[in-house]
């Protein structure tokens, strides 16, 4: 499937450089993000792999850095087998993340599978910067305002250095900015047929402030 949600190279660079200038954060709402994308991934996983629902998948986290040679590999093996491997990031150094739990099985391996089940197999799309692109704004629907920040951090970030420098973006807990995003999205929104430059599907960014009094409200989810 080609995605009709392109990437605009100018906001990918824009994002990239902002990912690449910033340093990690451990302030409240930055932990508070991060926390709700854990706990929201992991509802999202127990759905995805709950042996009683149709459709289930298996997930396998294997020290094997490549146990598929492609995506099309890949989503056979969910679409076909029920059966995702994923390569924990315990096994490389490089790759564990400051503050999502970066053990075998972890939060950020659960978090890595929901992404390539929920997104790739699902969507049957690549990883090519705009099948990478199209995947965060669908992942975004699964999500409340507040994990969408971390969200837009771990996918369109890190995507944009990688697809902007060709250099693996080294793994930091930082929101991006709110403007940086929308203007994502427009430039997404543009690329569609009959567009009419909008700021697509998602919901605006809330204001850091009502975000955070959010956490403190036991706001839930948006259902999946």
């Amino acid at each position: 499937m080609r995605p009709t949600r392109l990437v605009d190279p100018a906001a990918a660079r824009a994002v990239a450089a902002a990912y690449a200038e910033a340093t990690t954060r451990r302030d409240p709402l930055t932990r508070a993000a991060y926390d709700r994308l854990v706990a929201e991934s992991d509802g999202l996983l127990w759905r995805i792999t709950d042996p009683d629902r149709p459709g289930a998948v298996r997930v396998r986290f294997t020290d094997c850095p490549d146990p598929y040679r492609s995506a099309g590999e890949l989503i056979a093996s969910v679409t076909d087998d029920g059966l995702l491997e994923l390569a924990t990031v315990a096994a490389d150094r490089e790759r564990r993340h400051p503050l999502m739990d970066s053990t075998r099985g972890g939060a950020y391996d659960r978090f890595r599978a929901v992404h390539d089940i929920l997104g790739h197999a699902g969507l049957d799309l690549g990883f090519d910067r705009h099948g990478e692109f199209a995947v965060w704004l669908h992942q975004e629907g699964f999500h409340s305002p507040l994990a969408r920040r971390a969200l837009a951090t771990e996918l369109h970030g890190q995507h944009s250095v990688y697809w902007t420098t060709g250099r693996m973006a080294e793994p930091k807990a930082v929101l991006l900015a709110p403007a940086l995003l929308r203007r994502s999205r427009r430039g997404a929104a543009a690329h569609e047929p009959g567009a009419g430059g909008g700021q697509g599907t998602c919901r605006s960014e809330q204001s850091d402030r009502t975000l955070l009094g959010a956490v403190g409200a036991g706001v839930e989810p948006r259902s999946v």
